[in-house]
C-alpha cells in the first residue's frame, strides 16, 4: 500500500494487519525489551530502593517503549530503512518530550476531575466525558505521534495534532470508535463460541471441573491472538497518522489519474504573464505533476483576438523616453542595409575588381614589340 494516496480506514484497517505480520521480528525487539524492563523492577525492588524510584523508572520506561513501538512500525510502514537498533536509540530524546506532554495532559485532566468532583452531578460528569473525548483524545490523539515520529516538541505536537485531526475529524472519530470497540467486540465473540461449544462438542477434552492442559494451551492461544489484535490496533493508528499526514502537512497525496490537469489550460510561460494574455492559463501545482509522463501535447491559441491584440498593444507600445527627436538637427538620409542587400554589393565588388585586374594583364600572345603596318 502507498501511504503517499490518499486510503479509506477499511484499506488502513486490513493494512495494519498486515503490517503487523511484517513487523514481527521488530515486535519480537520490542518485547524483548519490556520483558527487559520487568526484570529491571524486579532487581530493583529486590536491592531495596525506594517505592517512589521505582515508580519514576516504570513511567519514564513505559512512555520509551510506547515511543519505540510507534516509531518501528512507523519505520515498517513508510520503508523508510531505519533498523530496530536505531529506532530503540532515536527513541531516547523523543521520551522526554513525551514525559513533557504526559505532565500537561494530566494536568488538564486533573482540572476537569476536579471539577466534576466539586459538581457532583451526572448530567456535568456525562458532558465533561463528552468534551474529553471529542475535544480532548479525539484532537490530541496524534500528539504522541507527532513527538515519535515527525519529533515534534510538545507544544508543537499539539498544534500539529489538533490542525491535523481538525481536517480529518470524522476519520479520527471512526479510527477511534473502530480501535476501541473491535478487540472487545472479535475477543467476547471468540468468547462466546467457546463458552456454548466447548461443552457441547469438546466436553471430553477439557475438564469443566479443573484447569488441564487444554485449558492452558487454549488460554495461551487467546492471549496470543489478543497481542497481534493489540499490536494491530497500534499500527491502525500508526497508519491512520501517515496517511492523514503525507496529505495534509506534507500535500503529497498523488492526484487521480482524471484529475491531473483535465479541462484546464496552463500557463507556461511564468508567472509573471509576460507573454499570454490576462486571465488566461492556470498555474501548475507540483502535486499535479508528480508521476506524469508526457505523451502527446499541443498548444491552442486563444480564440478572443482583441484580447490578444489589446494584450499585444500593451507590450509593444512604444514609449515616449525611448524616442529620440531631432528638430533642429540637419540630418543626411540614411540608408538602411539589410543582408542581401549588402551581400550583393560584396559580390559586385569582388567582381569589379577581377574584371580589372583581367585588364591590366598583359596579354601572352604579344612579344612586347610593336608592329607597324603600312597602306
Amino acid at each position: 500500500m502507498d501511504l503517499r494516496e490518499k486510503q479509506n480506514l477499511f484499506q488502513l484497517l486490513l493494512e495494519s494487519f498486515r503490517l503487523v505480520n511484517r513487523s514481527m521480528g521488530a515486535i519480537v525487539a520490542y518485547l524483548f525489551a519490556a520483558v527487559l524492563g520487568g526484570v529491571l523492577q524486579i532487581a530493583f525492588e529486590w536491592l531495596g530502593l525506594p517505592r517512589f524510584f521505582i515508580s519514576i523508572f516504570n513511567g519514564l520506561y513505559s512512555l520509551y517503549l510506547g515511543v519505540v513501538l510507534w516509531r518501528l512500525l512507523a519505520a515498517k510502514a513508510e520503508k523508510s530503512g531505519e533498523s530496530i537498533s536505531n529506532s530503540f536509540s532515536a527513541a531516547i530524546f523523543p521520551s522526554v518530550y513525551m514525559l513533557v506532554f504526559s505532565i500537561i495532559a494530566g494536568v488538564a485532566l486533573a482540572g476537569l476531575g476536579i471539577v466534576a468532583a466539586f459538581s457532583r452531578s451526572l448530567w456535568v460528569m456525562g458532558a465533561l466525558a463528552v468534551i474529553i473525548f471529542f475535544f480532548g483524545i479525539a484532537r490530541l490523539i496524534f500528539a504522541p505521534l507527532a513527538i515519535a515520529v515527525r519529533e515534534q516538541g510538545p507544544v508543537a505536537a499539539i498544534t500539529y495534532s489538533w490542525d491535523l485531526t481538525g481536517k480529518n475529524y470524522p476519520a479520527v472519530i471512526g479510527m477511534l470508535l473502530i480501535s476501541s470497540l473491535l478487540p472487545p467486540l472479535v475477543m467476547g465473540g471468540i468468547g462466546y463460541a467457546l463458552y456454548v461449544n466447548i461443552p457441547l462438542h469438546f466436553a471430553d477434552s477439557f475438564n469443566l471441573a479443573a484447569l488441564t492442559p487444554p485449558w492452558y494451551v487454549l488460554g495461551a492461544l487467546l492471549g496470543l491472538f489478543f497481542i497481534f489484535l493489540w499490536f494491530s490496533m497500534t499500527a491502525f493508528i500508526v497508519l491512520v497518522f501517515l496517511n492523514r499526514d503525507y496529505g495534509d502537512n506534507r500535500d503529497s497525496f498523488v492526484p487521480l489519474p482524471e484529475a491531473r490537469l483535465a479541462n484546464q489550460p496552463t500557463q507556461v510561460f511564468g508567472a509573471d504573464n509576460n507573454v499570454l494574455p490576462a486571465n488566461l492559463g492556470m498555474p501548475v501545482r507540483p502535486e499535479e505533476v508528480q508521476g506524469l509522463s508526457i505523451v502527446k501535447a499541443s498548444v491552442k491559441t486563444s480564440t478572443d483576438s482583441d484580447s490578444v491584440q489589446e494584450h499585444l498593444d500593451q507590450v509593444y507600445q512604444q514609449k515616449k523616453e525611448d524616442l529620440i527627436q531631432y528638430e533642429e538637427e540637419d540630418r543626411m538620409p540614411t540608408i538602411l542595409f539589410d543582408d542581401d542587400m549588402a551581400r550583393q554589393i560584396e559580390e559586385n565588388r569582388q567582381m569589379w575588381t577581377v574584371k580589372k585586374k583581367e585588364e591590366e594583364k598583359p596579354d601572352e600572345d604579344n612579344d612586347g614589340q610593336t608592329i607597324k603596318m603600312s597602306k
